[in-house]
């Protein structure tokens, strides 16, 4: 049976973060570590779990970035504090943990490397946004029985494929995992595998070990247009940025901080719109459009503004690569379903 946290303990861990209480956050998981709960329980069940409700929260303008960054300050700390207090197994084999460049979400990923440790695995962590020709020769020198690649933003695609490609050049195969990731977007990217959890990458490591995986040394070969349209993104913003205020009269009693703002978010849509095409996948940016109009309705900004950013992309992106247009206008005819 499943090893279940007392009620609230969560909550408890995150009202304390909140208020500045970074000892008593600490006290309180190692007092659980003292009644035997087990470490990979509160990594998974707390601290990963406090983390996921911070992001929520955030999302749901329910707190700010300073909070957010408080909390997972308070994480680290006691994951530091806990991972000192258990003594853990002789290490078996040895993996490089690294977190694709540009994703500097390096928490899941040092969690993660507890977690393994604590199953017996030997771990070398990197932290965040690892460049790959430095990775590689850390694998040069150190041959790891297999290099673990994270990726929490589907803007960090292209840092997963350099990475995989980094390993595979030197025989190394590559697991990878994080919450932007899926078997096929995993693969796509020049994965050898894919894992949802610690336990399902124990196993598959522990597999490795005994009958390692053939490795192609082949670079990945990414959709050109994917390259072309993320390059091109900064500009294609502007551009769309200078339309919008035409088509959505609102803007003009924008603060410079909303403006920049909204800058920011025509980038980002450009760039989601090539991380789903160097995946092969529609779901990338669909979800991304979901989240982003969740995003601004929680602040105050009406749907309305999101498909009027759209349409004044749609053209734009549709001169650099027709499918991405078309996948532009799919996920502007969704949002104006629901917001009908």
């Amino acid at each position: 049976m499943p090893v279940q946290l007392p009620p609230r303990t969560g909550d408890s861990f995150l009202e304390l973060a909140l208020s500045g209480e970074p000892a008593q956050a600490t006290r309180l998981t190692l007092d659980l570590l003292d009644q035997g709960f087990p470490l990979p329980v509160l990594i998974t069940d707390l601290l990963g779990a406090v983390q996921r409700e911070v992001g929520a929260r955030w999302h749901r303008a329910e707190i700010g970035v300073a909070d957010e960054h408080l909390v997972t300050g308070v994480s680290q700390a006691t994951l530091g504090a806990l991972a000192a207090k258990v003594p853990h197994q002789p290490a078996k084999g040895s993996v490089i943990l690294a977190c694709a460049e540009g994703d500097w979400h390096s928490l899941p990923a040092q969690l993660f490397a507890e977690a393994l440790r604590a199953d017996g695995q030997g771990v070398i962590y990197l932290g965040a946004s690892s460049p790959a020709e430095d990775v590689s020769r850390l694998i040069e020198r150190r041959r790891p029985d297999a290099l673990l690649v994270t990726c929490n933003l589907a803007l960090s695609y292209a840092g997963v494929a350099g990475l995989a490609d980094a390993a595979h050049r030197h025989g190394v195969p590559v697991l990878a995992g994080g919450r932007a990731l899926n078997p096929a977007r995993a693969v796509a990217l020049g994965a050898d595998a894919w894992a949802a959890d610690v336990t399902s990458a124990a196993n598959l490591l522990r597999s490795w070990r005994r009958y390692p995986p053939e490795v192609d040394p082949r670079p990945a070969e990414p959709e050109l247009a994917a390259g072309v349209l993320d390059g091109h993104a900064p500009e294609l913003g502007g551009l769309a940025y200078g339309q919008l205020a035409e088509r959505f009269p609102p803007m003009a009693d924008y603060d410079p901080r909303q403006r920049a703002r909204t800058y920011e978010d025509l980038v980002y849509i450009v760039r989601f719109l090539a991380a789903s095409r160097l995946v092969d996948d529609d779901e990338v940016f669909t979800e991304f459009t979901a989240w982003l109009e969740a995003l601004l309705l929680a602040r105050g900004v009406p749907t309305a503004a999101l498909i009027a950013g759209l349409e004044v992309l749609v053209p734009l992106v549709r001169d650099v690569d027709e499918r991405s247009g078309a996948l532009a206008v799919t996920a502007m005819e969704g949002l104006g379903c629901r917001a009908a």
